[in-house]
């Protein structure tokens, strides 16, 4: 439906579309097995985590099959598909209990959609059924889950504003960076393997990388000034856009991700931030004031055709994040002097969709490597919080609770060859 919406008492009228959540679109899963009567084995916790991440996904659902059917003379798949599923996946534990055989078949053309086995650790059974969803999705859409996957993001320490990590379920969050200094925008390489920043040198504000293995940070810009927002190319991962006002002016520009060979793609009297890539690498959005108010533009990756995103009159749009998917940006709308919200557009700018509906300050939308879910900060429960909706704006779930933390970035997913034993 169309709803108006005001930016202020002073603005006019914006009309935007509320899309509604996906519904009856969701796939529906049967689940068989992964028991055990024996309540400390692990295999229990990775049957109720897949439940959750089934239902949190944003396309599947889970469903239970009422015993009037269970009951009937119909063959498997017709039950299933009777209770509205359209797949089934079976369980079968191994007799340690430390690995799963997992099935997952199709109850319309009866094929094996999913054959494989994977290694349950004691320790962290619900990263099983982590890597199974995500094998499933990727099954379903063609890119790779992300419930596997970590979120860095920055909270405020005593020390400074530190680069702190979390797995994608809230689990296991710890500081990163010990640099006793302000860092800002933190953002995954391609390979998960750095995060580029902004850091804060004492005089100007530089971008440095951070290893993950080791924790080594390497500064990588050899000039002044203020240089912030980094952001990778998934296309082309020793390239990174940043903003920079290294020749007076806030502008947009590349290098390679030692800092080399930098690249000016923006020459406009505003000021020009937050970068932000197309999947393939051919595009960029970002964020300008250059005719008043700041709005979301796009150009192609060399700096042509520079164009602004949105054809809404009288909005503060920033902080772009192309999707995975290539077909939405999400960006924020402000709605007055402390309220934000977050938007969709596809790349045409049209059908603009609110996700955020004046809620305080929802601010720092990125997207999940699947393309499924948006991770952001907002104040809508006092201090500044991560949170992670879907990519309808459904099933808003919180982080992080500190109060403290801001600036997200949701890391490209893993493989999950860490506990698959075998797949077919």
């Amino acid at each position: 439906m169309i709803m108006p919406r005001h930016a202020d008492a002073q603005q006019s009228e914006v009309y935007l579309q509320i899309q509604a959540g996906l519904g009856t679109g969701l796939i529906g899963v049967g689940i068989e097995k992964f028991t055990s009567p024996e309540t400390s084995v692990p295999i229990n916790d990775v049957r109720e985590t897949l439940i959750e991440d089934l239902n949190g996904s944003g396309i599947f659902k889970v469903t239970v099959m009422p015993d009037t059917i269970a009951t009937g003379a119909m063959s498997l798949f017709q039950r299933w598909k009777a209770a509205g599923a359209s797949c089934y996946l079976v369980g079968e534990p191994s007799p340690p209990g430390n690995s799963v055989a997992v099935k997952l078949y199709d109850v319309t053309s009866g094929l094996t959609r999913l054959d494989a086995e994977y290694l349950i650790e004691k320790n962290r059974p619900w990263y099983t059924a982590h890597v199974i969803v995500d094998d499933m999705i990727q099954i379903y859409t063609g890119l790779r889950g992300s419930f596997a996957s970590q979120i860095a993001y920055i909270t405020r320490t005593r020390g400074g504003n530190e680069i702190f990590i979390v797995d994608a379920d809230g689990r296991r969050a710890h500081q990163f960076s010990f640099s006793k200094t302000m860092n800002l925008s933190p953002a995954w390489s391609p390979g998960a393997e750095r995060i580029a920043y902004s850091t804060f040198t004492g005089s100007n504000w530089a971008l440095a990388t951070i290893n993950i293995n080791t924790g080594q940070s390497q500064r990588i810009s050899n000039w002044g000034g203020q240089n912030l927002s980094p952001s990778w190319c998934p296309a082309s991962p020793d390239q990174i856009a940043f903003s920079s006002n290294r020749d007076g002016n806030n502008e947009i520009y590349v290098s390679r991700a030692n800092g080399s060979g930098v690249r000016r793609l923006t020459n406009s009297p505003g000021i020009d931030v937050s970068p932000s890539w197309s999947p393939d690498g051919s595009k960029i959005a970002f964020a300008s004031d250059r005719t008043g108010l700041p709005a979301v533009y796009i150009m192609g990756g060399d700096g042509s055709d520079q164009h602004r995103l949105t054809t809404l009159s009288n909005t503060y749009e920033d902080s772009p994040s192309w999707s995975p998917r290539s077909d939405r940006i999400a960006f924020v709308i402000r709605t007055g002097s402390t309220g934000a919200d977050i938007a969709t557009a596809s790349p045409s700018g049209e059908d603009v969709v609110m996700l955020t509906m004046g809620e305080s300050a929802n601010e720092d939308p990125k997207w999940s490597p699947d393309g499924l879910r948006i991770v952001f900060t907002s104040s809508r429960l006092g201090g500044k919080n991560i949170f992670i909706m879907n990519w309808d704006g459904t099933g808003i779930r919180q982080l992080t609770k500190d109060g403290n933390s801001y600036s997200p970035s949701w890391a490209p997913t893993g493989s999950g060859d860490d506990v698959r034993i075998r797949k077919r």
